[in-house]
């Protein structure tokens, strides 16, 4: 170490932790409420669209049926 360089406070590297942990959990809320906007949005879509075309198989419907319900799970 330099003679000329004082040494950084452990205040100042916990403060410096802190502040880092908290932007890094502020971005994934940010990034995960984007992320869910946008599966709102595509389910709405699918469900909108299951409801103008009906679907004609079991298959179809019982899909239909579980997006509609995924739907309301997730308070879209």
């Amino acid at each position: 170490m330099s003679p000329h360089r004082r040494p950084v406070p452990v205040w100042y590297a916990l403060v410096a932790a802190l502040v880092s942990a908290l932007a890094v959990a502020g971005a994934c809320i940010a990034y995960t409420e984007h992320v869910s906007r946008r599966q709102c949005t595509v389910l709405r879509t699918e469900v909108a669209a299951y409801r103008e075309v009906p679907p004609t198989t079991p298959t179809g419907e019982l899909l239909a049926r579980a997006k509609e319900q995924l739907l309301r799970d997730l308070h879209c």
